[in-house]
């Protein structure tokens, strides 16, 4: 092992050979935006843990609705079946820094200790970011995961084991009319068997850019925008509704189409999954270990991001006043 760069006397000479009064250190408030939605939020992303590499599920077709049937005629046999065999593998994230054995042993500014905390935010970081992009930021294009299906999370067409086309792409902006046509379709939404899945309105997902707006139209007593005295459904019927926030949703981190317009509404029982194989854990390998005589940090982790199926959740791309 021969790691080079990282943390040396010629990277960072004012650690180790030049006084200095002090480092201005970064700190940071993402977490803490209202709204955020972090890897670990157990609504937002179904938690699941595991010990393969890979995850392999089908969907399943369910059973169907009754048949009418007149008196002693023979009852039909109905078919139930799973399939649409899809697989995710577990993808690795790793950060190493090395810290020479001189610039360890001089350090006079406390770069050598801040390297430690700052592995650990930026795994936090990655892991919110990477589980967001890969499911609410690309659930219109389907370029990162798609649904067994093989359609984009979003998407009008759909199809079922029982060869029903489900419809669960929207075009609305955010406001109250649009939103309540979104609400419909995740309302009348169809299961496998081409009956009535029907899901209720729950959590709603949006950059950062539009939690204005969804606080707006969800959290007034009187319909937002409206000169009308009338009562905000939103907040007299469907009661606490999660708004999360992201804003690695919006444009500045998330390279998608209409990613300042679009938005996301679930049920509970949606199907984003976060999938974790191992957590995140480090080691501080000595230089005994190391062919230059350096210490290096290392970090990793293994998860994967995926939508098992597309029950549960409609997205809209905002794109419609």
């Amino acid at each position: 092992m021969n790691p080079t760069g990282g943390h040396n006397s010629g990277l960072s000479p004012d650690a180790v050979q030049t006084e200095i009064d002090g480092v201005a250190w970064e700190k940071y408030q993402r977490s803490e935006q209202p709204g955020y939605v972090g890897a670990s939020d157990s609504f937002f992303f179904m938690q699941d843990t595991t010990n393969l590499l890979a995850y392999t599920w089908d969907e399943d077709s369910n059973v169907g609705g009754f048949d009418e049937t007149d008196e002693q005629e023979t009852i039909a046999d109905t078919d139930t079946r799973i399939g649409n065999t899809k697989t995710k593998r577990q993808q690795k994230w790793t950060k190493q820094v090395p810290v020479s054995l001189e610039a360890f042993k001089a350090d006079a500014v406390g770069k050598r200790a801040k390297i430690g905390s700052q592995i650990g935010d930026r795994a936090k970081l990655t892991q919110d970011k990477a589980s967001i992009l890969n499911t609410y930021g690309d659930a219109f294009a389907g370029a990162k995961n798609t649904t067994p299906d093989g359609q984009a999370w979003a998407s009008n067409s759909h199809t079922t084991l029982k060869s029903v086309t489900v419809d669960n792409l929207e075009t609305g902006a955010l406001n109250a009319d649009n939103l309540w046509t979104v609400v419909q379709s995740l309302a009348n939404q169809k299961a496998q068997d081409g009956e009535a899945g029907s899901y209720v309105f729950e959590g709603i997902m949006v950059p950062f850019i539009l939690y204005k707006t969804a606080k707006e139209v969800m959290d007034s007593s009187l319909v937002p925008f409206s000169a009308e005295n009338q009562i905000n459904l939103f907040d007299t019927v469907y009661g606490t509704v999660r708004i999360g926030a992201s804003i690695f949703l919006g444009s500045s981190f998330n390279s998608a189409t209409n990613a300042n317009t679009s938005y996301h509404v679930l049920s509970s029982n949606h199907m984003a999954t976060r999938q974790v194989f191992m957590d995140f854990n480090t080691d501080l390998i000595d230089p005994t270990k190391t062919a230059n005589d350096s210490w290096a940090y290392r970090g990793r982790f293994l998860e994967a991001h995926f939508m098992q199926s597309f029950s549960g959740y409609v997205g809209s791309n905002g794109t419609v006043a």
